[in-house]
């Protein structure tokens, strides 16, 4: 377990002002980096990249998209997402450069930019809003011919980003609580009434087995990730006057209720009331969030939810775990975390970390097979 202060003086070897690191690249090259972006004639791509920052490939998208997740066992492939209130997801064969798939929402919901895979049974579950009742919708695919096989209520409205909990069996969903629908693409329907949660869904029945409410209903669970233990950590956004002090993150491992993770007031603060991406790293027992609106990656401990340290990092957002985490930012950057860069002993087996000219990647980032 990696202590605050272990954490702090392996931080302050590294300029904490430096939105620019170093990245170590002793690791085989068979892993690839994916994210959705936008070149600067704002046409939308997703692009592969390997740990040298060297593009693969990059495939034209005809909208923007938002999350991307692997696909086992098929190297070289990813499925893309649609930004909210997107009509597709694609599958992307980086290889050689070309679309092998695509999935469309059905005719009464849109995707809401996220999804997983249960290799267990055999299946793709997407975050769908229907937008004619206005429920969450999980909606599960045959992981073969993307065909819908069932559809299940989220437990909650404006279900986002999920995942799969660790006995392979249910899925944590972040319920945004906010309402939408295709006509208005980007307006937030219900601030007044909106209701966040975070929900757990079996997959086998379909059946909803918790769901945790916050009590600032103006708070939105948007964004997870889950640790090898069960521990589920959750990033915020406020939905709010900008003049309000509020919590941005949150912490539940079979407890009654959600907790808030400890920070100073200076730290909310600093935060500017937004999240992005939520990545954990087991071995160091750490949890990082992005906040690209305030050019931070934080950092915090899973063991007991106490902030531990942040980084510059201009429009920073996406962020992955391979052996260490990396991070891409809005302005075209890619660079491990601090403390990865502060514990190789000097900068003999590390090279300036990448900058994509011309290319602003999106929130969210993932790693593939190659």
């Amino acid at each position: 377990m990696l202590t605050r202060r272990q954490f702090l003086i392996a931080a302050a070897a590294t300029s904490s002002a430096a939105a620019i690191g170093y990245i170590p690249f002793a690791q085989s090259e068979k892993q690839w980096l994916v994210s959705a972006c936008t070149n600067k004639h704002n046409e939308h791509f997703v692009a592969a990249f390997d740990l040298n920052g060297q593009i693969i490939s990059q495939i034209k998208l005809p909208a923007r998209g938002h999350d991307a997740i692997a696909i086992p066992n098929k190297p070289g492939h990813a499925l893309v997402f649609a930004r909210r209130p997107g009509t597709f997801v694609l599958e992307i064969d980086f290889i050689n450069g070309v679309i092998t798939h695509e999935i469309s929402a059905q005719s009464h919901s849109h995707f809401y930019g996220h999804g997983i895979i249960s290799e267990k049974h055999n299946v793709l579950l997407t975050s769908e809003n229907d937008f004619a009742s206005g429920n969450g919708l999980i909606v599960v695919r045959d992981t073969q011919t993307y065909q819908v096989l069932e559809q299940y209520y989220s437990g909650g409205i404006g279900p986002h980003q999920l995942k799969l909990m660790p006995n392979g069996n249910s899925i944590v969903i972040a319920n945004g609580g906010i309402q939408t629908h295709p006509e208005q693409p980007r307006k937030k329907l219900n601030i007044d009434t909106m209701a966040s949660n975070l929900a757990y869904l079996n997959i086998n029945s379909g059946k909803v087995e918790g769901a945790y409410s916050l009590d600032n209903h103006k708070l939105s669970i948007r964004h997870l990730s889950v640790s090898k233990q069960g521990k589920v950590i959750a990033g915020l956004q406020y939905q709010g006057a900008k003049t309000d002090l509020v919590p941005l993150a949150i912490s539940h491992h079979g407890e009654g209720s959600l907790t808030y993770l400890s920070a100073s007031e200076h730290i909310w603060r600093q935060m500017n009331q937004y999240t992005a991406s939520v990545c954990i790293d087991d071995k160091l027992d750490i949890s990082a969030i992005s906040c690209p609106r305030a050019d931070l990656i934080t950092y915090w401990s899973l063991k007991n939810d106490e902030y531990l340290s942040s980084e510059k990092f201009s429009d920073g957002a996406g962020l992955t775990y391979i052996d260490k985490i990396y991070a891409t930012s809005g302005k075209g950057h890619f660079i491990t975390s601090k403390l990865a860069r502060s514990s190789q002993n000097g900068d003999s087996n590390s090279v300036k970390s990448s900058s994509f000219s011309g290319l602003k990647w999106d929130n969210h980032l993932t790693h593939i097979i190659a």
